[in-house]
């Protein structure tokens, strides 16, 4: 899951369906009750119309993750309803730290 927020109140939130391992790739934005797609992403904006929160969930697009050895990008392009009226989102991560690996894998004696 990839968490984003700015100063002003305005957020994303990204949750990735990625199989046994997370590797760079398009992933494709899918509904929140799909509960068939192996893959995809679920993401969710939040933001700030003068003083009142709005929200809405992402309904089409993709979220392409970049992989590195210890950070992730991602970008989300795509679209949602809000208040009946089609919304873009464009929003981008970068250098999101991957913490490290807590169990060893080599052999003990």
């Amino acid at each position: 899951m990839l968490e984003a927020a700015s100063p002003g109140g305005n957020g994303l939130l990204v949750y990735l369906r990625y199989g046994d391992s997370l590797t760079s790739a398009a992933y494709p934005v899918i509904a929140l009750g799909d509960t068939v797609a192996a893959r995809g992403a679920l993401v969710a904006v939040r933001y700030m119309v003068r003083d009142v929160a709005r929200s809405f969930s992402v309904d089409s697009g993709a979220v392409e993750v970049r992989r590195g050895p210890r950070e992730l990008t991602a970008r989300v392009a795509g679209s949602g309803l809000d208040a009946a009226v089609r919304t873009p989102v464009t929003a981008e991560y970068s250098d999101v730290p991957l913490p490290a690996d807590t169990v060893q894998c080599r052999a003990q004696p």
